[in-house]
Parts: C-alpha cells; sequence; structure tokens
C-alpha cells in the first residue's frame, strides 16, 4: 500500500504543473470540467509542454545557476502564464476568431451559443417569462447556461400591453438590483440602442431615395 501511495505522489508531483494549468483555465472560463479521465489526459498534454519549455530555458544560458528549485518555480511560473494566456484567448474569443478570418472553421471559442450571445452583444435586454410576464433591464450578470444560474438586472422595468397594444413600462424605482431565475425565462431579447436604430432608419430612407431617383431615370431615359 505504502509502494502506491508513494508511485501516486510522484505521478501527481509530476503533473502538478499540467494540473495548475488545467485549473487555472477552467476556473477564470466557463467551459464544463473535463472527467477524471480527460482532466488527467489534459494534465499530462500542459505538463509536456511545461517541462519542454523548462529544458530549454535550462539549456538556453540565460541563467549563470540551473538547479531542481530552479526547474520546480519555473515549471509553476510557467504553468501559471499558459493558464492566464490560454483563459484569456478563449474568453475573447481570439483563437477561433482568426480561424474565421481564414474560413478554417465556423466556430467560437465560447462553451455554448448563450455564452457566446451574451459576451458578444452588449445591450439591454428583455426577459420572456414563463408565466407570460415580461421585464427589461441591464444584464449585469447573466448565467453561464440556459438551465442553470440567474439574470441580475439593472434599471429593471416590467412592461405591460394596453388594450390599444401599446406598450408601457413600469419601473422599479425602488429595486437597485433585480435576480430572475433562468429555469422561469423562456426567450431572451437583445434590445438595439437608439443611435442603432436611427442609423438603420436613415438607411432605409436612403435606399429608398436612390430607388426612387434609379426608377425616375429608367421612366425619363424610356421615354
Amino acid at each position: 500500500m505504502g509502494i502506491v501511495t508513494s508511485e501516486l505522489i510522484d505521478i501527481f508531483s509530476f503533473l502538478l504543473p499540467g494540473f495548475i494549468t488545467s485549473f487555472l483555465f477552467y476556473a477564470l472560463t466557463s467551459f464544463p470540467k473535463k472527467s477524471e479521465f480527460e482532466a488527467v489526459v489534459i494534465a499530462l498534454i500542459y505538463t509536456i509542454i511545461i517541462k519542454a519549455a523548462v529544458e530549454w530555458l535550462g539549456t538556453s544560458g540565460i541563467f549563470n545557476e540551473w538547479n531542481e528549485s530552479h526547474k520546480t518555480l519555473w515549471a509553476i511560473c510557467i504553468a501559471l502564464i499558459i493558464g492566464l494566456v490560454w483563459s484569456l484567448l478563449y474568453n475573447n474569443d481570439i483563437i477561433h476568431k482568426m480561424l474565421r478570418v481564414l474560413k478554417v472553421t465556423k466556430q467560437t471559442s465560447y462553451p455554448s451559443e448563450w455564452y457566446g450571445a451574451f459576451s458578444e452583444t452588449k445591450s439591454f435586454i428583455i426577459l420572456n417569462l414563463k408565466d407570460g410576464k415580461r421585464i427589461t433591464g441591464w444584464p449585469l450578470i447573466w448565467p453561464n447556461y440556459p438551465n442553470q444560474g440567474h439574470f441580475v438586472l439593472e434599471q429593471a422595468k416590467w412592461l405591460t400591453v394596453a388594450e390599444d397594444e401599446k406598450i408601457s413600462e413600469i419601473p422599479l424605482e425602488t429595486v437597485d438590483k433585480i435576480m430572475i431565475d433562468t429555469v422561469t425565462v423562456e426567450i431572451v431579447e437583445f434590445l438595439k440602442f437608439q443611435d442603432e436604430l436611427e442609423g438603420e432608419k436613415h438607411e432605409r430612407k436612403k435606399i429608398s431615395a436612390i430607388a426612387c431617383v434609379a426608377q425616375r431615370w429608367k421612366k425619363w431615359k424610356s421615354s
């Protein structure tokens, strides 16, 4: 039993840099954690990369003194750097964004379409609840997945529809923030800002004017 325990400790010590990188990545992103076997495989891959980087540092001649303590210290530092950089790249869709430009893939770096929509869209939202109510506000916090977690809305207002089908707002003046359970939400709407709406109206008017001029030109030319 002692031999098995000793072997396990040695394996864990060897994979420690990879586990540090993996832990940091999953702590800073919304990706679901892997199974135990997958976690060990991923840690092994990270460890191989980190060990190779450490060996390169040791043979590069940058340091006058190089021993096991230096190896351990730099392995931990590189593990932390890789975890931070990897999280930065995935949280901002940087890798897949470049690959999409190169037409290599149409996928994103985000863990789900839900997460990607909230990451890419910064606007007020309307939550259509399953009981028929509607509420709008600024999503200060939003859940990583549609089946668990809560929305935290600022500047929240209930939306009601009058008999003339006009939408009226009921501000929650005494409420700083309101929390909505995501399982009660049926549809999420992302609203456009006023300048975007005005820009689209101006563009439609411009297109309509161009079409009108073209139509008159055709009539004049045919006559």
